[in-house]
């Protein structure tokens, strides 16, 4: 067997040995019982590329060794092995430089051929044309949720097909949520979402340099356009010359987490116009033929010489039957929950067509749909084309935008037509691609490889036609999804970081501050709003977050300084009223509690944990009637809020009717099977009707949820005390007792245990 790390000289000798080796050889590798994973047959691969794994499958439990031969015409030019029972060869740098030499531009046969003589064979190819040019992309931990929580985990990085080593990291460590990013067609001009100043609408336009400063004066505010009123801006795009952003305003979008590790998030418009933003002339400006709040319209995308735009559109969802008036945040959450649970379960269907208008200057023009991408019966998204015109790629799915697991490629001519599947897709999500700026590559996003997304390259001709899809391998983030990559006209090993100069102390602190506090380690959370409001005295959000930390280290009484404070600097947020009202109600201050409830609900009418807040007041004062109409209204608004349902079966087991309370609790654990203070109220319930069977069910699958919650074990001790299960009950009091809980203590401590 051959090894790896073969001389040059004893290269020199295999080429020109003929060994007789047929390409045309007719073995089946069905029968062969080896099957070569990858690279894929007819793979192409750039000639600035770092050495591929070759992977394969065998069947059958004799631990073979293998050999890896490359064959030009009849004849073995270069040959390595490895050693029992391990199934993949990677070349080292030096003998993947001789083997793309000794292959030329020509299609080069590899073959895996076992020491029973079974062999299989894929061809490939390296190309004329490099990449010549470096990948942009994002690493996001998952799932989703945990990465909107953990916003400094996220990083933004660069890197080169070439490359061996890690992508160099341009950006991490910043509390604040960046998303879509794109960068002009001459790679000088970059721009990016980033949240500033508490603004979702916050965007950066700067020139792309070694050191890219992101400031407040390279900042816009897409809010601006619609006098402050909330807008994210959506999946905006730079022009090809730099000048005009294009971006989704007025946006209403369904942007809610799934448990799915792979898919944790089910995103897309249901609302919305494209406005752009003259950076010449510092001015907004809707734009004509893709305003009609009709319709939603986002997904922007410039053909290359920037007359026209594409984008995705369908017929609009307003806020009567979406219960969102503006953004992602439902208002009316029985509407809402109705809309949703539509698409969640399937029965309803989000679908997008590609339209495209003439920019004219700014003047826009009409909307015309693009034949091939539209009226099709299925969703269109993700329009990008080919530096030359000539091409659109787009992807194509079932329904929505966005991770969707059924999301192909698809190539048509600029003007439409037909549409041609591209054969580098893989087996699951395929998106956000994007084309090098010399045409001949496209860099894409797949899930073929499990929850953590992965960068792939293909080869695109000049038919249009591509080559089955490259792992990028080099680009992966360990523990990471990369997603959103953008080729960048620049030279590849150009280095560039991105300053964040924008996030001052104060921002700095403040978001951190947040962070910590979702994290559960309040006192760093303390330090850092402290930091904050040592900056600005006046922030009020940051005397709310350490009133917040206070009523979780369970202290009320300190909480009310910071409270009374954010409230004096905002008196028109009703949040802070509620929170307030419930360190009252923890003290069982119920006047002053009641007035803050009652001036919350002024403030927002619709805030379904109000109304539940509220009516825990009511039921604590023994105001029966009122609490069971406040958890009424409070499910009317939001019918899908577990602790609304818990709260209401608490009252009908309070008063005496425990059917249904259990029926209640029930309702809660269907809603959020992950909610462990419904597992406990349910058990609390079969205590009262003496089921300890399942009381001790419901306990053991809360304390599985809440590992750590002392009042769980507590009462599933007692319980097991009830059944005459003497060391359960020891072992769970004891667990308790550890956790902090002064009954179990003392229970421990009367008996001796």
């Amino acid at each position: 067997m051959y090894k790896s790390g073969i001389s040059s000289a004893l290269i020199l000798v295999l080429v020109l040995l003929v060994l007789n080796v047929s390409c045309t050889d007719k073995r089946k590798n069905e029968q062969s019982g080896i099957n070569i994973v990858y690279p894929l047959n007819g793979s192409v691969f750039p000639p600035e590329i770092s050495s591929p794994v070759f992977r394969w499958d065998a069947e059958g439990g004799k631990q073979q060794e293998f050999d890896i031969n490359f064959i030009k015409g009849d004849s073995i030019v270069f040959s390595s092995g490895v050693s029992q029972g391990i199934k993949f060869w990677q070349p080292d740098s030096l003998t993947w430089e001789q083997i793309k030499k000794l292959s030329g531009d020509s299609e080069t046969t590899v073959e895996i051929r076992g020491d029973n003589k079974a062999a299989s064979r894929i061809k490939f190819r390296i190309a004329t044309t490099g990449v010549e040019a470096p990948i942009f992309y994002r690493g996001v931990p998952l799932p989703f949720k945990y990465a909107r929580e953990n916003l400094d985990e996220v990083s933004w990085h660069m890197g080169h097909t070439a490359s061996y080593g890690k992508a160099v990291t341009v950006l991490d460590n910043i509390p604040v949520c960046g998303n879509c990013h794109s960068v002009s067609a001459d790679g000088q001009r970059f721009a990016m979402d980033v949240d500033a100043r508490d603004e979702k609408g916050a965007y950066t336009i700067t020139d792309l340099q070694e050191k890219t400063v992101i400031s407040e004066d390279n900042m816009i505010n897409w809010s601006d356009h619609v006098n402050g009123e909330f807008t994210y801006g959506l999946l905006s795009q730079i022009s090809p010359d730099g000048r005009y952003v294009v971006s989704t305003l007025k946006d209403c979008e369904i942007f809610v987490d799934r448990n799915n590790m792979e898919y944790s998030q089910l995103f897309f418009p249901f609302k919305g116009i494209l406005a752009v933003y003259d950076t010449k002339e510092k001015k907004y400006f809707e734009l004509e033929g893709a305003n009609d709040t009709m319709f939603v319209q986002s997904n922007p995308v410039w053909s290359p010489d920037g007359k026209y735009i594409y984008f995705a559109r369908s017929e609009a969802v307003h806020f009567e039957e979406s219960g969102i008036y503006r953004g992602s945040t439902a208002t009316n959450h029985s509407a809402y929950n109705d809309f949703l649970n539509g698409f969640l379960s399937g029965e309803r269907k989000f679908k997008f067509d590609i339209y495209r208008i003439p920019f004219n200057n700014g003047k826009g023009g009409k909307a015309e749909p693009v034949e091939g991408a539209s009226e099709n019966g299925m969703s269109n998204y993700f329009p990008r084309f080919t530096p030359d015109g000539k091409w659109i790629i787009f992807c194509k799915a079932e329904s929505f935008m966005l991770l969707m697991p059924d999301s192909k490629l698809h190539i048509i001519p600029a003007e439409g037509g037909q549409p041609r599947l591209m054969n580098c897709n893989l087996g699951n999500m395929n998106s956000w691609h994007s084309i090098s700026p010399n045409g001949k590559w496209m860099v894409f996003s797949s899930k073929e490889k499990g929850a953590y997304t992965q960068l792939y390259l293909t080869h695109i001709d000049s038919n249009g036609y591509s080559s089955p899809p490259v792992h990028l391998n080099m680009l992966s983030v360990p523990g990471k999804a990369a997603n959103i990559p953008e080729f960048i006209n620049t030279d590849p090993e150009r280095q560039i970081e991105l300053v964040p100069e924008f996030l001052n102390d104060e921002l700095f602190a403040h978001r951190m501050g947040e962070i910590n506090s979702r994290k559960g380690n309040y006192d760093k959370a303390l330090e850092y709003f402290n930091t904050a409001l040592k900056h600005n005295p006046e922030n009020h959000s940051a005397w709310h977050g350490k009133g917040h930390v206070l009523m979780m280290k369970k202290m009320p009484g300190e909480a009310f300084r910071y409270f009374n404070r954010a409230i004096d600097l905002s008196p028109a947020t009703s949040k802070y009223y509620v929170t307030r009202g419930n360190a009252y109600l923890t003290l069982h201050e119920h006047e002053k509690a009641m007035s803050d409830f009652n001036r919350a609900i002024e403030l927002n009418p619709y805030s379904f944990i109000t109304y539940s807040n509220r009516g825990m007041l009511y039921r604590e004062k023994g105001e029966y009637e009122k609490a069971e109409k406040d958890f009424n209204k409070a499910i009317e608004l939001n019918s899908e809020a577990t602790l609304t349902w818990v709260n209401l079966g608490a009252l009908k087991a309070q008063t005496g009717q425990i059917g249904e309370a259990i029926n209640l609790f029930t309702r809660a654990v269907e809603i959020n099977s992950d909610d462990p203070q419904a597992y406990l109220a349910r058990a609390m319930a079969h205590e009262q009707t003496g089921d300890n069977l399942k009381a001790v069910s419901d306990l053991s699958a809360a304390i599985k949820l809440d590992s750590k919650n002392p009042e769980a074990y507590y009462r599933r001790a007692k319980v097991y005390l009830e059944m005459d299960d003497l060391a359960a009950c020891i072992n769970d009091m004891k667990i308790a007792s550890d956790l902090g809980h002064k009954e179990a203590s003392g229970f421990l401590s009367e008996r001796g245990w």
